[in-house]
């Protein structure tokens, strides 16, 4: 039965190494975890600061637009106030020419006919007026 006592000292043995086996892959791929670890956090890390910048940005854009909203919303006040005061003052023209005369008076046509005759003598250097100025024209 030399086999069976060899057999009883080697199984302890295969046992031994099996389980130094086990230990060894166990160290294995814990330091493979480890660096993979490693480089998440790195990668993770430089995630954070260009989402940290992203985020800046985003702030810097919708403070921007902020303002821009401020400054469409006074112009708009700014528009609006204008236009009641251009209609005020539309009507404020309105309500006066419509309170007074008019500018333009028509002048009769007998009137019209002595002005031009008068104007052609002047320009011809004749005067075909009567000299008595003391009756008004008709």
């Amino acid at each position: 039965m030399p086999g069976v006592n060899a057999l009883k000292i080697l199984i302890p043995v295969i046992f031994t190494v099996i389980i130094i086996g086990f230990i060894a892959k166990l160290g294995y791929d814990n330091q493979s975890l480890t660096d993979s670890n490693e480089r998440l956090r790195t990668l993770n890390s430089e995630l954070l600061s260009k989402n940290n910048d992203l985020a800046a940005t985003i702030k810097n854009l919708a403070d921007r637009v902020g303002e821009q909203n401020q400054i469409v919303a006074a112009e708009t006040k700014r528009r609006a106030a204008a236009e009641m005061k251009q209609q005020g003052l539309q009507d404020e023209v309105k309500d006066a020419l419509r309170e007074s005369k008019p500018s333009v008076m028509l002048v009769p046509d007998d009137v019209v006919e002595r002005l031009r005759q008068q104007a052609d003598s002047v320009r011809n250097g004749s005067d075909t007026s009567s000299s008595d100025t003391s009756q008004p024209a008709k």
